[in-house]
């Protein structure tokens, strides 16, 4: 993994340099011919050829199983450029593109390790893997080194997978524990040195009701080193609205989030740096 550029140069303190909401959003609609489901809630997502895909789901928290879509959108302008048909994926918690196979993989989240496997092209389904680890939530392909990084639930265990799904490490994550409350799992990226993975949490109002967004809402990244598992920092995005996804392209991360407010996409993009470099 040594031929690998990280995306943050990691030294000091990690913090965010800059975080700018881009101007296209998904809002929720009803999304086939006859209206029937309506595609509220944004969910997994990644980059593909230039192109942000966003799963949305339909209303409800259950993920057994839900009805979903993709929506895809020019990654500069935010246009949105085509919708996929319904889809059954499970919660659809974290996507990845694999430009090797032209293929997205999609993780269920459904209490088990299962991961769709989409032609990237036509958004349709051809396979359905079973990794080995515990509860699989999020999943993340570099083409550099070839490699997948998964995240079970909770950051109970990170698993490093080469790019025929073997095993090659695996080692014991953690949740922050910040603010005194424990964070929700969200998503993973890694750039072959460092796996970023995603935790949200919504704040005392949403953890009683599940419906609104407190200020004291809180979205993080935590840093690990993927060859030693060695936890490297966490970093506080200052993003109040529940992040969902990361993607890296440009040079800068672009975080998909779930506005539970009134439910759909947002997108913001996300310079992080670290301290000496300030």
């Amino acid at each position: 993994m040594n031929n690998a550029t990280p995306f943050v140069k990691i030294g000091g303190k990690l913090h965010v340099k800059s975080t700018h909401r881009k101007e296209f959003d998904v809002y929720p609609s009803p999304m086939n011919a006859t209206g029937e489901y309506r595609y509220k809630i944004a969910q997994g997502g990644c980059e593909a050829k230039g192109f942000l895909y966003s799963w949305m789901i339909t209303e409800g928290n259950s993920v057994w199983p839900t009805k979903c879509c993709v929506v895809k959108q020019d990654i500069q302008t935010g246009e949105s450029v085509g919708i996929s048909e319904e889809m059954e994926l499970g919660h659809a918690n974290d996507a990845t593109y694999n430009p090797d196979e032209n293929t997205i993989l999609v993780s269920f989240c459904d209490g088990s390790t299962k991961m769709a496997v989409l032609d990237a092209d036509a958004l349709k389904l051809k396979d359905v893997i079973d990794l080995e680890g515990r509860i699989l939530c999020n999943i993340h392909y570099n083409p550099v080194t070839k490699t997948y990084v998964a995240v079970a639930f909770q950051c109970e265990d990170i698993y490093v997978y080469d790019k025929d799904f073997k095993l090659i490490n695996h080692f014991n994550g953690k949740m922050s524990h910040r603010y005194g409350r424990d964070y929700v799992m969200q998503g993973v990226i890694h750039d072959g040195v460092y796996a970023y993975v995603l935790e949200w949490h919504g704040g005392k109002s949403w953890v009683e009701t599940n419906t609104t967004i407190e200020e004291d809402a809180r979205s993080s990244v935590l840093v690990y080193d993927i060859e030693t598992g060695e936890f490297k920092g966490a970093i506080d995005l200052g993003i109040h609205v529940e992040i969902e996804y990361a993607v890296w392209w440009n040079q800068k991360f672009y975080f998909g989030c779930n506005n539970i407010r009134w439910n759909g996409l947002e997108v913001y993009e996300v310079e992080i740096t670290a301290e000496e470099d300030a």
